[in-house]
């Protein structure tokens, strides 16, 4: 990691796919092109969790143990300075690149290996744990959802290799 002064423990990370609302994951496939897709994780312990279509892309490549680089961002936001604020730095380029020209942002980068899940009470478990994590609201209706869709979808794990997370929060200024 090149801002080491950014860097994230281990624990963090999975805090930042844990807060996560998608991702993108990306992979070489047979042909050497870079397939990258967007996706609804959910993590447990050193597995993420997704679902897909049992045609397509994903379906053909996320098998076998296949190298899948996971990209996830729990934060992101561009700060914005009042006219006081931005008035005592308008002539410091360098206050201004780091106050107002800048992102704040956490994220972390999984590598990782990909495995279809075939067990269908496994799959049934990881389906219902990433409905809890995105239609909580709606587990009432989960077993019929659950038993039309296991039908016409992949599940798929994830295992976590390696794992680095960094942040850029800046800090808070006090007012008054």
């Amino acid at each position: 990691m090149r801002r080491k002064d950014r860097e994230l423990s281990r624990e963090d990370g999975l805090k930042i796919i844990d807060e996560c609302e998608y991702a993108v994951i990306s992979c070489v496939d047979d042909e050497g092109e870079i397939f990258s897709v967007p996706i609804s994780p959910v993590r447990v312990g050193e597995s993420i969790l997704i679902h897909g279509a049992t045609a397509g892309c994903k379906a053909k490549l996320l098998q076998d143990g296949r190298k899948v680089e996971f990209v996830c961002v729990s934060f992101n936001k561009v700060p914005h300075l009042n006219d006081s604020e931005l008035e005592a730095i308008k002539d410091d380029g360098k206050a201004l690149g780091g106050k107002v020209f800048t992102t704040e942002y956490k994220s972390a980068v999984a590598k990782t290996r990909a495995y279809e899940v075939e067990d269908e009470a496994k799959r049934y478990e990881i389906l219902k744990i990433l409905s809890q994590k995105y239609t909580a609201y709606a587990m009432s209706t989960f077993d019929v959802a659950a038993n039309y869709g296991l039908g016409i979808m992949k599940i798929y794990e994830l295992k976590i290799e390696s794992l680095s997370a960094k942040a850029k929060i800046l800090p808070k200024v006090a007012k008054g």
